[in-house]
């Protein structure tokens, strides 16, 4: 059964297949609101576009048109994102994941969402879908990036994360089931570390129905929607964080240079986690000023000159001033230049079990949540 054999029995006809082009747009998009995680952009763009050198394609439908009783579930990466560089996958581990998830439910799986917005998660899930014939759904399960694998809308709604398959490069499958998701995120994140660091999964399985109840929908489309406008201003000299800016209703706090980081790339200690702190010194309007932001994997607390400015979950985001391409953690350095933005998060994520799932406290601030002000 093909992706346009589903979407006539489900009779769907308003769709989108994506172009090499559209490819581009959403990984530049969803590195922006990866909020300096998400792993390096290149290895989902080449995944996906090797799906379609293949002559097969990429199917994006919206979370209204799945059926009540049709089953989904989320694939993506797990662990720290620069281990991702140093053990690239070799473009089969989702296929093996959603085939164990599969078998292990006795279920057959007709659609697949990417579990965040990120460079790596939300292209690779879409090559996945796209390899697998199946069609991908415009959402997500944060509409940003975050850390662990409880830290979702679909386990702030009640979806179950288990059971969740982790494969490594070599085929190696580790299945977990718990009704715990925090449990779930313990042992799969052990089991990333055991892996070298890096793990593929494939988990929260749920219907149409719990779908749409608890996604973040419409991401992909917006990421879309942020590359193209972001690459259509470059082309013309127009100011590309002036387009984020309108795009995703956030704003600009502060403009800088790096002048000090304090980084642990991955470690045991960290549990995989890509930690530290930087410094930028501001320039032009912001001279004299001083920022500091905290990061596990991703971009998390933004204060300037002692000044609370954002915590999680709403988004900080540093994109270089001339073309708005992300500063990633993973690979930000002294003397970079950028302009921080901040972004509102999605209301799914702003409820008071999301705020306790991955607010401040979740993080291990003793802070409560403040959503951004202008």
């Amino acid at each position: 059964m093909s992706v346009y054999d589903i979407l006539e029995k489900w009779g769907i006809t308003d769709y989108k297949t994506l172009t090499r082009q559209d490819i581009d747009d959403i990984t530049l998009g969803a590195s922006i609101l990866a909020t300096g995680g998400g792993g390096d952009p290149e290895i989902g763009l080449l995944w996906a576009y090797n799906v379609l050198n293949k002559g097969k394609e990429i199917v994006l439908i919206k979370p209204d048109d799945v059926p009540d009783d049709a089953m989904i579930a989320m694939g993506g990466c797990l662990g720290a994102p620069v281990v991702l560089t140093e053990k690239t996958p070799n473009g089969s581990e989702l296929n093996i994941a959603f085939q164990k998830l599969s078998e292990y439910l006795n279920r057959d799986f007709v659609g697949v969402i990417p579990p965040e917005a990120g460079g790596v998660n939300t292209t690779v899930p879409m090559a996945v879908a796209g390899e697998m014939g199946l069609p991908v759904i415009d959402g997500d399960g944060m509409g940003r990036a975050f850390p662990e694998l409880q830290m979702t809308s679909f386990h702030i709604g009640g979806v179950s994360a288990s059971p969740v398959v982790a494969i490594n490069e070599k085929g190696f499958a580790t299945i977990i089931d718990t009704a715990d998701a925090y449990m779930a995120e313990n042992i799969v994140r052990q089991t990333a570390m055991s892996y070298g660091g890096i793990s593929w999964i494939a988990g929260y399985p749920m219907n149409g129905e719990q779908l749409r109840a608890t996604c973040i929908p419409n991401t992909v489309s917006l990421t879309l929607e942020l590359g193209k406008k972001v690459r259509e201003a470059r082309n013309v000299h127009h100011d590309p964080i002036k387009v984020v800016e309108e795009i995703t209703g956030g704003w600009s706090a502060f403009k800088g240079k790096i002048v000090d980081i304090n980084r642990d790339f991955g470690a045991e200690s960290t549990k995989g986690f890509s930690m530290g702190q930087i410094i930028m010194e501001g320039f032009g309007e912001h001279k004299g000023t001083t920022a500091v932001i905290d990061f596990q994997n991703e971009w998390l607390k933004l204060t300037i000159d002692d000044q609370l400015i954002c915590l999680p979950p709403d988004l900080i985001t540093i994109l270089d001033s001339e073309t708005a391409e992300p500063i990633r953690t993973d690979i930000v350095k002294y003397g970079y230049r950028g302009t921080i933005v901040v972004i509102p998060a999605h209301d799914r994520m702003k409820t008071v079990k999301a705020i306790e799932v991955c607010g401040p406290q979740a993080f291990g601030y003793d802070l409560d949540f403040v959503a951004l002000k202008k």
